[in-house]
């Protein structure tokens, strides 16, 4: 499909918010493993709304009309218990540019009429719908115009380094990765469908490889790695957790900022502001800063925007004030 307003997580959740407070159909494109299901399940979340995800591409056009049976004479048809018959919520079309050509015809009087036969969708109901799109390789279709059109809009999602990192912090991803993808920030999402290998890095991968660091013994890192990330950006990740391991001894450093050399190392830097933004605390917030300004000015950006998502209080005390009298020029 032609290409439609690129956008980051966080204006696709407003939007999409948006268009359910006045339920009207919504189209979320994008590259495999960058969240687009997530974002659906976390608006649905925000909103308290049910969520009932439909995997469009497992579908036959039976499924969605249902079995016919006769009563009376007369042929009724029964439809799907996965279909909601009251209440409200979010009927979630998912990997639907996936699905055949038949399926995706079934769905046009569901998206627009919002009824399937005899069935109807009670009004409560809002319709969102996710994609791979056909550049992607991932044996999408294009969709028709006609079920285009039954959306109210389109929008591409963006992978944003920033976001995922604010996201990643919250949710208890290793400071290790951070602190990686900081410095490689290209490998948070490279997909390419003729590489060889059965995955690839992206933000679902990235996440689901932060629940087994520390786990594993480290002769099994790198093939545990490669199967899930590939073999370059494995060795590339192997190699930064050397480091990462070899780095200066944190709390000696919020003990004494002054008896710890500040390294020369870009990748080094990485890896310690993705070690130190997570140890700050009230207790050692005058240490901290005091080290933390000893750092080449981008990285003090990059130690402070992860210490502000890990612990958002930080910005209320006079260590950030004054670092952010000094340096404003850095803010902008």
């Amino acid at each position: 499909m032609e290409t439609s307003v690129t956008v980051k997580p966080s204006l696709a959740i407003a939007i999409l918010k948006g268009g359910l407070s006045v339920n009207v159909p919504m189209f979320l494109w994008g590259p495999p493993g960058i969240g687009k299901s997530q974002i659906v399940a976390q608006v649905a979340a925000e909103l308290k709304l049910p969520l009932i995800d439909i995997r469009a591409v497992l579908l036959d056009p039976v499924d969605l009309r249902g079995v016919p049976s006769v009563e009376n004479g007369t042929t009724r048809w029964n439809p799907p218990i996965f279909l909601p018959t009251e209440g409200e919520g979010v009927l979630f079309l998912d990997e639907l540019s996936q699905a055949p050509e038949s399926v995706q015809s079934s769905l046009l009087q569901l998206v627009l009429d919002r009824k399937l036969g005899e069935y109807r969708l009670p009004d409560g109901w809002r319709i969102l719908a996710a994609g791979n799109r056909v550049t992607d390789g991932s044996f999408s279709r294009k969709i028709s115009k006609a079920l285009g059109s039954r959306f109210a809009t389109h929008l591409e999602l963006a992978v944003d380094l920033d976001e995922w990192c604010a996201w990643a912090i919250n949710n208890d991803v290793p400071s290790e990765i951070i602190g990686f993808l900081r410095l490689r920030p290209d490998l948070l999402h490279h997909f390419d469908a003729k590489a060889q290998g059965n995955s690839f890095p992206c933000p679902r991968v990235w996440a689901n490889v932060g629940k087994f660091m520390g786990k594993l013994p480290l002769e099994a890192e790198l093939p545990f790695f490669a199967g899930a990330l590939g073999f370059g950006p494995a060795a590339e990740f192997t190699s930064f957790l050397q480091i990462f391991r070899d780095l200066p001894d944190i709390e000696t450093i919020m003990r004494d900022p002054d008896a710890v050399d500040v390294p020369n190392e870009p990748s080094v830097l990485y890896a310690l502001c993705g070690a130190m933004s997570r140890k700050v605390t009230a207790d050692n917030i005058s240490q901290a800063f005091h080290y933390m300004k000893r750092l080449p000015s981008e990285f003090q950006v990059v130690w402070l925007r992860d210490a502000l998502q890990a612990e958002p209080l930080l910005a209320a005390s006079k260590e950030f004030s004054a670092w952010a009298k000094d340096n404003s020029e850095l803010l902008l």
